[in-house]
C-alpha cells in the first residue's frame, strides 16, 4: 500500500508538531482512495486529551465528528477520514506498544484499516515522518510507503 502525502501537508504536520512540543500532537488525515493508493488532501489537528500528553495522547470523540463533517462536505470528491496522525517528541517514528494497543482496541470495535502516521520531530535535519497500518488479522504494523 502507498499513501500520497503532498510536501505541503508534510510540513503542515511538523508545524502543528512543533507548536505542541513537548507534548505529542495528534489529529487526523483526510482524503480519498481506496485499495493500494490513497491520497491525503489535508491533515487536521485535534485536541489531545490524555492526562499524560507527553507520551499519549487521546483524541477529543468531538474533533472526530468535526472530521467526518469535512469529509461529508466533500463526498463529491471522494473524502474519508484515511487515518490518524500523533508525534513522538522523544522517539522515532515507529509505532510503540501504546500505539499498537490503542490500534488494536479501535480495529476490534470497529475493523477498518486506518492510516497511523507518526512525526518524530527531533532536530530538523533528523526529522521523521512514516506511516503505518494494521494487518489483516489487526493484529501487528505494517509500513506503508509513503510518498509525496
Amino acid at each position: 500500500m502507498r499513501l500520497i502525502l503532498p510536501d505541503s501537508l508534510r510540513a503542515e504536520l511538523f508545524v502543528y508538531v512543533r507548536e505542541a512540543l513537548p507534548e505529542e500532537a495528534c489529529g487526523f488525515l483526510l482524503g480519498s482512495g481506496n485499495g493500494e493508493t490513497v491520497r491525503a488532501a489535508a491533515v487536521q489537528a485535534a485536541r489531545n486529551l490524555h492526562p499524560h500528553r507527553e507520551d499519549r495522547f487521546h483524541i477529543d470523540p468531538l474533533e472526530y465528528a468535526k472530521a467526518e463533517r469535512i469529509c461529508r462536505k466533500r463526498a463529491a470528491d471522494g473524502w474519508r477520514v484515511l487515518g490518524f496522525w500523533h508525534s513522538h517528541p522523544q522517539s522515532a517514528a515507529r509505532p510503540s506498544a501504546i500505539d499498537l494497543e490503542q490500534a488494536r482496541g479501535l480495529f476490534a470495535s470497529f475493523p477498518a484499516r486506518y492510516l497511523y502516521v507518526i512525526v518524530a520531530p527531533n532536530e530538523p535535519e533528523d526529522a521523521q515522518l512514516m506511516a503505518w497500518r494494521l494487518d489483516e488479522a489487526g493484529q501487528a504494523f505494517e509500513a506503508v510507503r509513503l510518498e509525496g
